[in-house]
């Protein structure tokens, strides 16, 4: 559908009886341009959930959809210029003349994109505004995407009226790279898009004028995939299940057979079997001719699980994670449309995968937090999979080592069936932790000399080495160091758009800035004072390996993080490495902590276990100790036992404490005792708006003024006579400067709703969205509900 000279791309939700022509309130109605998919891309019942989901979370159903669409599916559209009827009759007539001239006959020849524009003459620009101006040249738009879909075919058109050699002689007489295309689609029959192009450069303006001319039509195919690379399977499909897995397993497949939409939190230590117990439950959903959906929470998990799945399932596995290039997904996402393949597998988008009749949804690591989506379409994919799973009444499996709090207080009240895996399926004991007071071990250690290995680990990993086993080491924080400090005058170096410390990386001798990725060479002098005595402190994972190589310098050793992985393949390598045993030492962040089943790991390291322990989010200690029991959960899978050192500041935490003995029962008691006083979730709802904005006091007015309107019991724009009230299920905090206050040279504040009633903080966010349609100029609004970050 055409916008000016914009094509936006939309998605038909409903029909209704014949429009008026003049629109709704006399706004003229625009025509559809073309259908793109022959048949619906969401189904019914997945639009259903969506809008239902989107009115929940307070967001536009329309962002809702376009999350759900598949990736590479939407054409994305580029601005183009091309001669009008004025300009081909000025150039006939001679009347525009040196360079003006040359663009304008380039763009008679046929329509052109502003990237070849540059590319062909850096100073277009402005002869291009005059041809625009005097009438001579047109705004348009196409398919980037090579005019035409991944995985479609071009052919000429079968219709009466259609004959090549009549619209070669007639209509493309004056367009003979038109006449070229045609002919060769007309000898060559079907082509491939892709192929067309590579024969024919700039294929993409002619393809859209021989489409318009209703000579060329497109079809889709199903496109091939590049197989994503899966860590080496050892499945183990005659192993006998521990009693605890038959009653889990008993449990989940009886709801299968039965369709019932009963959930199921499988609550199991690290190495107790959770991933057999999917498997089988997915062996029965297929049985019954039903379809299965599996969720991980990180992209690096799906190697793992994606060999388990083919180990015992064959290639009836489809993969959907944001890893794959837009081509692979969408094909991947085609075999899944098309039936051929059962079982879908991936990261939180995987939700929308189409499928026509699920028997069976999984999530793995149901803790883990990167199942909220944090910008957009602000869902939390345990809620989206659990509407599903009611929908196609089919159970739905959450399984973690460590539920999250709101997961097993449900599982307390009776919502959620909660099923105990108590013990690992090999029999052996889970690691020995020991955890190591940093306090003391710098007070015994000489002046002056700071380490970053404490005593206890250095010789672990020496014993480790020595009897051929592997080490994972564990600190969540990228970089080298964290902060370039002036001794004189107290000074670190600062982004310039974000009030956060530049992180020194190593690798690319750059301070960096982790929010909004400004890269700037270190200073050779305070940029304060000028004074020279600067040293980088704090510890990241590059340091760490700096200084395992300095001290191990014969390991072989790898480091995983964010930048590690953003090398396409980098992840993969560390992870085959550690499994195939060619690595002796991986450093690395959480990214090393979730799921992964490694044999030869027998010690863990945890460098600074309290490092997010301290941050601004009533959510720290949880996560702290997830991470911590997760992370140890790597060590002792094998056939030697195995042992976890935690370097710390704070021994006597409770979120520190129950990790010596794996208690996630302990951990959970004081915790919900927390929450339970301070009235977070479980026992309240919440609901966080960030304003930003570049001018800090329209931003601090805007705010202000938003949180007024959450107190009010009428919207934003109500009498100034309402007074504001404060009832007992609701309270505002703020407006106030938010952790992070800069970000990107925006300052941001923040507000926060916490009600006893969900009904009460929903109402509020629509208030708060009322009054935030209209906002000062710059100025952006985001209401977030059941946030998980507080950042």
């Amino acid at each position: 559908m055409r916008f000016g000279a914009r094509r936006l791309t939309g998605v038909i939700v409903s029909r209704g009886a014949a429009a008026d022509p003049d629109g709704e309130g006399g706004r003229p109605l625009r025509p559809l341009e073309r259908l793109l998919d022959d048949e619906p891309v969401l189904s019914a019942a997945l639009m259903d959930m969506l809008r239902e989901a989107a009115a929940d979370v307070l967001c536009p159903v329309g962002v809702a959809l376009c999350t759900a669409l598949p990736a590479g599916s939407p054409p994305a559209f580029e601005r183009t210029y091309a001669a009008t009827a004025r300009g081909r009759e000025a150039l006939r007539r001679g009347a525009v003349r040196g360079d003006a001239r040359a663009l304008l006959e380039a763009l008679a020849e046929r329509a052109r994109s502003a990237a070849s524009l540059r590319r062909r003459d850096p100073s277009w620009p402005k002869r291009l505004r005059e041809l625009l101006r005097d009438g001579l040249v047109r705004e348009g738009s196409r398919d980037r995407a090579a005019g035409a879909p991944a995985g479609a075919v071009l052919r000429v058109a079968v219709a009466p009226g259609v004959d090549v050699e009549a619209a070669v002689a007639g209509a493309l007489a004056r367009a003979p790279r038109q006449a070229a295309l045609l002919r060769h689609l007309d000898e060559a029959g079907p082509v491939a898009a892709a192929s067309l192009n590579r024969r024919f450069p700039g294929a993409a303006g002619r393809l859209e004028a021989l489409r318009r001319r209703k000579l060329v039509v497109e079809e889709r195919v199903a496109a091939e995939l590049e197989t994503p690379v899966a860590l080496p399977a050892r499945d183990r499909p005659g192993v006998e299940l521990t009693g605890e897995q038959t009653a889990a397993l008993g449990a989940v497949t009886e709801a299968v057979r039965s369709r019932s939409a009963e959930r199921f939190l499988l609550h199991g230590v690290t190495g107790s079997g959770k991933t057999e117990v999917y498997l089988r439950a997915a062996e029965a959903a297929l049985a019954a001719r039903r379809q299965v959906l599996v969720l991980v929470p990180e992209i690096t998990l799906t190697h793992q699980i994606v060999a388990r799945l083919r180990a015992r399932f064959g290639d009836s596995v489809a993969v959907l994670h944001s890893g794959l290039r837009r081509r692979e997904r969408l094909a991947q996402w085609q075999r899944l449309a098309r039936g051929s393949t059962p079982i879908a597998v991936g990261a939180r988008s995987a939700l929308f995968a189409p499928l026509d009749d699920p028997g069976l949804i999984v999530m793995d690591e149901e803790h883990d937090a990167a199942y909220k989506s944090e910008e957009g379409f602000r869902y939390h994919a345990r809620d989206l999979a659990a509407r599903r799973a009611e929908r196609a009444a089919c159970p739905f499996v959450m399984g973690t080592a460590t539920p999250s709090i709101e997961t097993r207080f449900a599982a307390d009240r009776g919502a959620i069936r909660r099923l105990v895996l108590p013990r690992r399926v090999t029999g052996r004991p889970l690691p020995a932790v020991e955890i190591v007071d940093l306090e003391r071990e710098r007070a015994s250690s000489a002046p002056g000399r700071k380490r970053i290995l404490s005593t206890p680990l250095r010789r672990a990993i020496a014993a480790t080495l020595a009897d051929a086993r592997q080490v994972i080491l564990l600190i969540n924080r990228r970089g080298f160091s964290t902060r370039v400090f002036c001794f004189d005058c107290g000074h670190a170096e600062h982004c310039k758009h974000c009030d956060v410390s530049l992180v020194y990386h190593a690798t690319e001798g750059r301070l960096r800035c982790h929010y909004c990725g400004l890269a700037v060479l270190p200073p050779e002098v305070c940029s304060s004072c000028g004074a020279p005595d600067t040293a980088l402190l704090g510890v990241g994972t590059e340091r760490v390996e700096e200084e395992v190589r300095t001290v191990f310098p014969e390991a072989r050793i790898g480091r995983l993080d964010r930048d590690a992985a953003r090398r396409r393949g980098a992840a993969e390598a560390i992870l085959r490495g550690l499994e195939s045993g060619a690595l002796d030492i991986a450093v690395g962040t959480q990214m090393l902590a979730k799921g992964h089943d490694f044999p030869g790991v027998q010690l863990v390291g945890v460098i600074a276990a309290d490092l997010g322990l301290h941050l601004p989010d009533f959510r720290a200690a949880e996560r702290t100790f997830q991470l911590l029991t997760q992370v140890a959960g790597r060590a002792g899978r094998g056939s030697a036992p195995g042992r976890v050192i935690v370097q710390t500041f704070a021994p006597d935490h409770y979120a520190l404490r129950p990790v010596r003995t794996h208690d996630y029962e302990a951990f959970y008691a004081e915790e919900i005792g927390h929450r339970a006083a301070l009235g977070y979730p479980p026992f309240g709802a919440l609901l966080r708006v960030v304003v930003s904005g570049p001018d800090e006091r329209a931003t601090q007015r805007e705010a202000e003024r938003l949180a007024d309107a959450a107190r009010l019991e009428h919207a934003a724009g109500a009498s100034a006579a309402v007074k504001p009230r404060a009832p007992a299920t609701l309270e505002v905090l703020g407006a106030a400067p938010a952790p992070v206050a800069r970000v990107r040279g925006r300052f941001r504040f923040q507000i926060l709703v916490k009600a006893s009633d969900r009904r009460a903080m929903l109402e509020a966010g629509r208030r708060v969205s009322r009054a935030g349609a209209r906002l000062a100029k710059d100025v952006r609004a985001s209401v977030d509900v059941d946030p998980i970050s507080m950042l």
